[in-house]
């Protein structure tokens, strides 16, 4: 049996049995969107998100950590460029493996990483070629419709573009997982929100670069993860990714409706991640220590405890008490 948090994090995602359950959550560092994207081309705004992160784990001792990609949500053809015909999207380019959104982010989260002295396991999040594009659209410009718009005028030209985005996040996660110390990607992937992009078409058209990317980093390191977001009630189709080439899966336990252990049964018996819903109406916001200890041991006997990592839906609230995710870890061991 593993002794330390990071080997128990790796014996985890590898589905061994282990003599802790391990617990994680996390919440975005920056509240400003505008930031969140462009923060990157500013160091005091690195500087703030890298020591906000090192002092997360100075004070709380997490049992793993999601860290999060503040400042640098968005690939800078994404940002730089303005798209209102699919014609458009050519503009989207690869970048030199030398761009400052590139040597910038490995060394943020090199610094974040070497704080935690390999102690604990970690994920590095960021945004599917999807997710970045509209995200584009939804914080820069507030259109979230637009990218419907597109893809319904010519998606083979969000697809060119989905994969140009592909290769550069290869590129990205590549220097990350050998540069930076993390063991793997947590990578955010949404399916349409809309009915003019249909199954044939998410299949066809945004699946390959998801599964591209995801294949190009699995050869790099094998102990990644995909989020399949649920945030803001929004749903997705689980079982379209259940040949998702990853180490682990995550998903909104409560807005699908799928449990950890039905989840586990869907992709295979791979190790998941999850169990608590993430908004203030949810347990671990506003319980009492007792509740969220009933709640933690609940779902233990209900999904098991082998290849569980226990965590919320998605990201909690920032005003959430982050000393909460040691109830959790007491009552899980005790």
């Amino acid at each position: 049996m593993a002794e330390n948090k990071h080997q128990i994090f790796l014996d985890t995602l590898d589905n061994k049995p282990t003599d802790r359950i391990l617990s994680g959550f996390w919440h975005h560092y920056l509240s400003n969107e505008q930031q969140q994207v462009l923060g990157y081309r500013d160091s005091a705004v690195i500087d703030k998100v890298v020591k906000l992160q090192q002092n997360f784990y100075d004070r709380y001792h997490p049992d793993f950590t999601k860290i999060m990609s503040d400042g640098f949500f968005l690939h800078p053809s994404v940002i730089d460029n303005e798209f209102e015909t699919p014609e458009d999207l050519k503009k989207i380019q690869h970048i030199e493996h030398d761009d400052p959104w590139i040597t910038r982010q490995v060394d943020a989260i090199k610094a974040i990483v070497d704080h935690y002295d390999g102690e604990i396991g970690s994920f590095y999040n960021f945004f599917s070629p999807w997710y970045q594009l509209r995200l584009r659209f939804e914080i820069l410009e507030h259109d979230p419709q637009k990218i419907y718009r597109l893809f319904k005028e010519n998606p083979q030209a969000i697809a060119d573009a989905f994969d140009v985005l592909a290769d550069d996040l290869i590129v990205l996660s590549t220097k990350l997982i050998k540069d930076s110390g993390i063991d793997g990607i947590y990578l955010c992937v949404q399916q349409p929100q809309d009915s003019v992009i249909s199954t044939k078409q998410w299949q066809q058209y945004v699946q390959p670069s998801e599964v591209k990317l995801l294949r190009a980093v699995q050869n790099v390191h094998d102990y990644n993860m995909i989020h399949i977001c649920g945030f803001e009630g929004k749903r997705n189709r689980l079982g379209d990714y259940k040949d998702y080439p990853v180490k682990a899966f995550h998903w909104a336990s409560y807005v699908e409706n799928v449990s950890l252990k039905e989840g586990k049964k869907l992709f295979s018996d791979r190790a998941v991640m999850g169990g608590f819903e993430n908004t203030e109406n949810g347990v671990f916001y506003k319980g009492t220590r007792e509740d969220v200890q009933t709640e933690t041991k609940r779902l233990l006997k209900e999904n098991g405890r082998k290849g569980i990592l226990l965590s919320a839906d998605c990201s909690i609230p920032f005003d959430t008490d982050d000393s909460r995710a040691a109830w959790i870890s007491e009552a899980a061991n005790d």
